[in-house]
């Protein structure tokens, strides 16, 4: 960014640059990660007697996937939300 950018963004502008700029280090950085892993399941590969995974190698927090709750749309998740917070009053 040069410095007549810079001084042209508004803090609003700059904060959303920086989650950007963070957002694409972090995948860099997991991009290395995944790569080292490969590395190692395939070094370990000939001395293992069972096909190895790279999640049996290593195990990073973004191959936990998040629980997504699949059939229910808003509207049923609202109504039942207010049948509890009834429930208890």
């Amino acid at each position: 960014m040069s410095l007549q950018d810079f001084e042209r963004c508004t803090p609003l502008e700059f904060s959303r640059i920086v989650e950007q700029w963070q957002k694409r280090e972090e995948e860099r950085m997991k991009l290395s990660w995944e790569q080292t892993r490969f590395l190692a399941v395939t070094n370990l590969s000939p001395y293992s007697k069972k096909a190895l995974k790279p999640t049996d190698i290593m195990q990073f927090p973004w191959d936990k996937k998040t629980e997504v709750r699949k059939g229910t749309s808003s509207y049923e998740r609202m109504t039942e939300l207010e049948k509890r917070l009834n429930k208890k009053s």
